[in-house]
């Protein structure tokens, strides 16, 4: 078998030069890759650009990969009516260029795919090996089922939905009580399925004011993929089975947030995005429920454990979504959407600094309503400090900018460019800081580690004594 290797892109041109300026065909000026056959029997040649000068003008030729054409083990040059082969050896048989141009010509001006029959025409018994043309299958079934089902996915919001979903076993896991695995799959499809519903209407309802935002120009709905009334049907389809998987599966009272979380989510607060900035605090809410969920998935809603999660989840979403919309209020302001980071930008960094700074005895209740150890008291302390000395710089910042009384701009380019840097820096820590609260949480769970360091079990039973109590309270 012929050994097929590169060489060099300076040996190459210099052998492409030598076999074709003789011919006048024009000048190389980039050559992508050649290869040639140990025993020059064969060869492939790939050009990128080639200029061809008529009468003093040099004319640029475009070149695209043609895979048809490379199939064939010859290269012809057109010139005049001599036919001269630039890739040849002394035993390989030559072909009659004009009919070989002539059935691809045809078969290309017809729009036919390749066939066999050219190929046929085509003498390769010097290869060692049989030659096939694979037909290409660009609609194949399971790529045209990836482009059905991708848009839909989409549809979802997948990042935002998974992380709806995680706070809700997140608080199933620190709940006192659990259940069954039977429970905990139900409660996990569910959450999922009602989340992924509530932002299809989002995207139905949206979809003229996103095609004005860059960050949203993509959506499925907006390019036309799929249609409002196909989003509204898929939202309606997987709504209805997360509710009804929430109600046999788990309780009535995980079904009724999860069915309040859609008509909130996809019709309050999508309503207010176009009429008041209350319309965050209403989203924070939305964003607070799938840990109530969570929770009541086991245990009782009057334990003030449950709520200091709740909490937790609703304040955080100020730090994170405040600092997000500052660097992207001038579209939402296009897209009319009224958000306090334009309409009052002293406002959305105050908020953002306050909700931070509650995250402190937010954590400590949780250790207080004993949640979790004393220890999480001081780890949790270490994320809510970082995460609130970057809302304080983009506070103060922001109290530079703008004039007490006023509130009218008096900073300068410098200072707007510092103030996108700040709310860059509070978003990711934001973004870092709910996963990494939560899983503290979990490890400083109380009673997590009795079983293992502690040797009276005492303990943690009197534990699960004081939760049952606080629960019956």
């Amino acid at each position: 078998m012929n050994i097929v290797r590169p060489i060099s892109s300076t040996d190459s041109t210099k052998f492409f030069i030598k076999n074709i300026i003789p011919n006048g065909l024009g000048i190389l000026s980039d050559t992508k890759r050649f290869y040639f056959s140990n025993n020059g029997n064969y060869g492939k040649l790939m050009v990128n650009n080639f200029i061809r000068k008529k009468n003093g003008i040099s004319i640029n030729i475009q070149f695209t990969n043609n895979e048809y054409l490379l199939k064939f083990n010859k290269l012809y040059s057109t010139r005049n009516s001599g036919n001269q082969n630039l890739i040849s050896n002394e035993n390989s048989n030559t072909l009659n260029d004009n009919s070989l141009l002539a059935n691809v010509a045809k078969k290309t001006l017809s729009c036919q795919s390749e066939s066999n029959s050219i190929n046929t025409k085509i003498n390769n018994s010097h290869i060692p090996f049989q030659v096939k043309i694979k037909e290409s299958n660009n609609f194949s079934q399971k790529e045209t089922l990836k482009k059905i089902i991708t848009p839909y996915i989409v549809l979802t919001k997948p990042k935002l939905t998974i992380l709806v979903m995680l706070s809700s076993i997140c608080s199933y896991a620190l709940s006192p009580y659990t259940v069954g695995i039977k429970e905990l799959i139900f409660l996990t499809l569910g959450t999922t399925l009602a989340s992924g519903s509530a932002n299809a209407i989002n995207m139905a309802r949206e979809s003229d004011f996103d095609r004005q935002m860059v960050r949203t120009s993509t959506r499925p709905v907006v390019r036309g993929i799929i249609t409002p009334t196909q989003a509204y049907t898929f939202a309606g389809i997987t709504g209805s089975i997360g509710c009804t998987m929430l109600l046999y599966g788990v309780n009535p009272t995980v079904a009724s947030l999860g069915f309040l979380n859609i008509v909130l989510y996809a019709w309050v607060y999508t309503s207010l995005k176009r009429k008041s900035i209350s319309n965050t605090w209403v989203g924070a809410i939305v964003g607070a429920i799938p840990p109530l969920m969570g929770w009541a998935a086991s245990s009782s809603l009057n334990h003030p454990g449950c709520w200091c999660i709740v909490a937790l989840l609703y304040a955080w979403q100020f730090p994170h979504f405040n600092s997000l919309s500052h660097n992207i209020k001038d579209e939402y302001k296009k897209a009319g959407y009224v958000m306090t980071a334009f309409e009052n930008p002293r406002l959305n960094a105050r908020v953002a600094l306050r909700y931070s700074l509650l995250m402190f005895p937010i954590c400590f209740g949780l250790s207080y309503y004993n949640i979790t150890d004393p220890i999480f008291c001081f780890d949790s302390s270490i994320l809510t400090a970082w995460m609130s000395y970057w809302a304080f710089i983009f506070w103060r910042q922001q109290e530079r900018n703008y004039d007490k009384i006023t509130n009218t701009f008096i900073g300068s380019k410098e200072s707007i460019k510092l103030t996108n840097i700040y709310a860059k820096k509070l978003f990711w820590a934001s973004v870092w800081y709910l996963p990494g609260v939560l899983v503290l949480a979990m490890l400083h769970k109380s009673g997590q580690w009795d079983r293992l360091f502690s040797k009276d079990k005492s303990k943690e039973q009197k534990n699960l004594d004081n939760n049952a109590q606080a629960i019956l309270a």
